[in-house]
């Protein structure tokens, strides 16, 4: 599966979502739930970690929590892509795969 492929399933989850809990969606509340998602996938990282209290959870809950967490965070990247117009798998080539030609292209 492409990544434009799981952007357009995930869109219509998001759509879904925003009509069930009355949500009005935008760049700006796509951006909003994705630092949200962030700071959820930080706890669980830290928790996971041995930074945080174990919250009562085995090695491999926590485990389970920080992937979740992290298709979180990912999941939500795409909704904030498709709010914009962007396409994630045009972005990424662009910003990531020039670097492939060796460190001389690596820029921020």
């Amino acid at each position: 599966m492409h990544l434009n492929d799981i952007a357009v399933r995930i869109e219509k989850l998001s759509e879904r979502y925003a009509e069930i809990h009355g949500v009005t969606r935008s760049a700006e509340w796509a951006l909003l739930k994705l630092t949200e998602e962030v700071g959820e996938l930080t706890q669980a990282h830290l928790t996971a970690t041995g930074q945080s209290k174990d919250r009562g959870l085995s090695t491999e809950e926590q485990e389970r929590v920080v992937a979740s967490e992290l298709g979180d965070v990912l999941g939500m990247c795409l909704v904030y892509a498709s709010q914009l117009g962007i396409n994630p798998e045009t972005a990424i080539a662009e910003k990531w795969f020039p670097h492939e030609q060796g460190p001389s292209g690596l820029s921020d």
